[in-house]
């Protein structure tokens, strides 16, 4: 059966505090048998009751297996059932050892408080494998381990039975909570993370606070597609080092992201130097055409805040910017093993083509006649802009023609 990426997650995270476990039981373990054997020789005196060959025997017994989980879990694949094995490892060594050791003092009713203590100890242990199954499994463990000791070692059910065992179903309960709270905080951070690489922070806080989903599959919804791209980048990448390519580009794309995010748009991909922005979803807005216009404006003074600052007069960086308004459809879209939030459909390769025909008609925006539908008669020069119809053509894959306009950017 296939897994999650966030399962993966928790099961190596798993895996490694398993590890931490399994260290720390046979260090301790070593550690007896090591105190265990100078006190049984009469070599050194640190119990009420001195150990017997019993105590010995049960010492390298219990090391043994500390060890051999500690073997397997180094040399071997690790199996998410190896947990119940190890869990019900540790009640019946730790129960043997209670029930066997001479050493152990099980008089006065003590019994029933070491009994509860261990019960919730071997309970907190587990709690590192940040398994909601291996909880519950703990959980019934330290209910029988408690029970069984108390009876067989105790004698019977101690006279404040009942508020033990309510103080234990509460720790037990508390413990469980914790468990599914912590796989849910690992599983909320990790998507927040991925949405904040394609999405606005009030998108992602917008999406949390309406309980939303990137659930698998797709919807038709209409959407403004910005695509961008930089104009002759190959010749400007050729003159430069692969590593000064990089670091331009982290910071072009990092400063495209901050205009594209301050108008809540989400980032589909980047493509080499090219963007692919889209523009209601997963939010529709009534003036998503309009900010996607003024993103792409927004785009162009950035650009030239960054010649000022490449201070690179014989190679000034140029951006085409194509928009285009129309159904298509989004979601996650992909395997099971990868998926994207995306858009696809005739939108996306009209924008596309709209984009290349920046470079023929030397202007640095151009949108669709349905997107100037959305935004005409809603903006005004003193935004920075202004629009003006340039040419009707037919685009390739198309046999209808369509108007398109150049988006002038005034006093950059």
């Amino acid at each position: 059966m296939k897994t999650s990426l966030l399962d993966e997650i928790l099961i190596s995270r798993e895996k490694k505090n398993e590890k931490t476990v399994a260290l720390v039981r046979f260090a301790i373990f070593s550690i007896a048998s090591f105190i265990d054997c100078l006190s049984y020789q009469g070599w050194i005196d640190y119990t009420n009751i001195a150990p017997s060959v019993v105590t010995v025997y049960l010492d390298f017994t219990f090391l043994g297996f500390a060890g051999i989980v500690l073997f397997v879990l180094h040399h071997f694949p690790y199996q998410a059932y190896l947990k119940f094995f190890t869990i019900s490892l540790d009640y019946l060594i730790i129960g043997l050892m209670m029930y066997m050791d001479p050493t152990i003092p099980k008089g006065n009713g003590f019994i029933y408080f070491q009994a509860l203590l261990a019960a919730i100890f071997i309970y907190q242990l587990n709690l590192l494998r940040h398994s909601r199954i291996g909880t519950l499994y703990a959980a019934s463990l330290a209910f029988i381990f408690f029970i069984f000791l108390s009876l067989q070692l105790g004698g019977g059910y101690p006279v404040d039975f009942l508020p033990m065992i309510f103080g234990l179903a509460v720790i037990l309960a508390t413990g469980y909570v914790t468990t599914v709270s912590n796989i849910e905080m690992v599983r909320e951070a990790n998507t927040k993370q991925m949405m904040e690489r394609f999405l606005p922070s009030q998108l992602v806080s917008e999406f949390y606070k309406n309980k939303a989903q990137l659930e698998p599959g797709g919807e038709r919804k209409e959407v403004s597609i910005l695509f961008s791209d930089i104009r002759s980048f190959t010749k400007f990448s050729e003159q430069r080092s692969a590593e000064d390519v990089v670091l331009f580009l982290n910071e072009y794309l990092s400063r495209m992201t901050e205009v594209i995010f301050r108008f809540n748009g989400t980032i589909d991909k980047f493509i080499g130097d090219a963007i692919m922005t889209i523009f209601g979803a997963p939010f529709k807005r009534e003036d998503d055409a309009l900010r996607a216009v003024k993103t792409a404006v927004a785009m162009i003074r950035d650009l030239e805040l960054l010649n000022q600052k490449l201070n690179l007069p014989q190679e000034r960086l140029q951006v085409g910017i194509g928009i285009h308004t129309g159904e298509a459809i989004v979601g996650n879209i992909g395997s099971e093993r990868r998926l994207d939030y995306t858009v696809i459909g005739d939108t996306v390769n009209l924008a596309s083509r709209i984009e290349g025909l920046t470079k023929h008609y030397q202007c640095n925006i151009l949108i669709s006649e349905a997107t100037y539908e959305k935004v005409n008669g809603k903006f005004s020069a003193s935004e920075g802009f202004v629009i003006r119809e340039i040419d009707t053509v037919i685009v390739k894959g198309k046999s209808k023609p369509i108007t398109i306009y150049e988006v002038i950017c005034l006093s950059i």
